[in-house]
């Protein structure tokens, strides 16, 4: 800890230390055991609108007005993801305490991250995306309306060559309609950056996953055995039904494509008491353990060769990760390399998603 004199001097071993902290672009106070400023770098002193010597002695409740910065120095102290201040900036809040030997708190160091032009450029990205995402649907919705006449024969009789590229064109259709409901996804489900708000309503997940599997279209030549086991036990639960078909159906899709032919896929939804769980079984290509842990992270495919012939955006398991994260839950994978895969979505009975009780 940065000592100073009963003069208010810093000692002369301490001068380094002070140019370098002062030279940090990010907001920072050193407070000591009372919780009392001891030294506040250049940015602070912008943010807070007095010099580190004006506030030196104060307690920080005195210098930042701010009942949630000060409860994060307290163990209990709820985590704060985020602090606006007077000036409508953005700040994500760190504190680190400093313990003697006796494990005491001798000190804190506040550090305040500006994310302000972070969350524009984020608020950006997601309006720009909700924009593109609009202007190509509607040519894509008349495409598929046009190419669907063909395939019913309303403007004249095709012969089996005719319609099964026109049953080509429909699927890719589909692919591009499916890219595009991921990209806009990515942006409003995200937990840290989405404007999405849940959406909670009483609902049957067992009753939303049987309608998935059974208006899911598997690729003729494919050949897969696809089932569906629905615990009779399953809650109905207070979820946002819209976030969680969305998570369903791209590991649903996730499994059908990276499945060979002739292989099966299961999708079975349980009740373990303390949360429902839905799995997505495959007996597909298989992870190796290496590229298991970044794979819910946004724009992630897998390297291997046989993976990159398969096409994909990399958000389907980035959106399943969110919505999960949205309804308290997670997700996971377990895989062995050429064994299959089992995907799990986890919700837990607990808090907003359980359905209230009528009075």
């Amino acid at each position: 800890m940065i000592q100073v004199n009963i003069n208010g001097q810093f000692s002369s071993a301490d001068l380094l230390l002070l140019s370098v902290l002062k030279s940090i672009v990010d907001p920072l106070l050193i407070l000591d055991n009372r919780q009392r400023v001891v030294l506040m770098n250049t940015s602070a002193e912008a943010v807070f609108g007095e010099t580190s010597e004006q506030a030196a002695g104060r307690t920080l409740s005195e210098v930042v007005r701010s009942d949630d910065l000060v409860a994060l120095l307290d163990d209990t102290g709820k985590p704060l993801a985020e602090w606006v201040n007077s000036d409508n900036r953005t700040f994500a809040p760190r504190v680190e305490v400093v313990r003697g030997d006796n494990g005491q708190p001798e000190g804190w160091i506040v550090v305040l991250r500006d994310i302000t032009q972070y969350k524009k450029l984020n608020r950006n990205q997601s309006e720009f995306t909700r924009i593109v995402s609009h202007d190509l649907r509607s040519p894509l919705t008349s495409m598929q309306g046009f190419a669907s006449m063909l395939e019913l024969g309303l403007v004249g009789e095709l012969n089996e060559k005719q319609l099964h590229f026109v049953n080509k064109i429909l699927a890719g259709i589909t692919q591009m309609t499916a890219l595009v409901d991921n990209i806009q996804d990515a942006g409003r489900y995200d937990p840290e950056t989405g404007f999405y708000e849940v959406n909670r309503a009483p609902c049957d997940l067992g009753e939303i996953v049987r309608r998935i599997v059974e208006n899911h279209l598997v690729p003729a030549e494919k050949e897969l055995d696809i089932q569906v086991k629905i615990a009779e036990d399953l809650p109905i639960i207070n979820a946002d039904s819209n976030m969680l078909e969305r998570a369903i159906i791209n590991l649903v899709d996730n499994a059908i494509k990276y499945t060979p032919s002739g292989g099966s896929v299961t999708v079975e939804v349980k009740n373990t008491g303390k949360q429902v769980l839905v799995m997505v079984k495959d007996s597909g290509l298989g992870i190796s353990p290496e590229h298991q842990k970044n794979l819910f992270e946004r724009h992630v495919r897998i390297p291997r060769q046989e993976h990159k012939k398969i096409k994909g955006s990399g958000l389907g398991l980035f959106i399943v990760r969110s919505v999960a994260q949205r309804h308290g839950g997670s997700a996971w994978v377990e895989s062995q390399e050429n064994s299959g895969s089992t995907f799990y979505l986890s919700i837990p009975l607990e808090g907003a998603n359980l359905v209230a009780p009528q009075s």
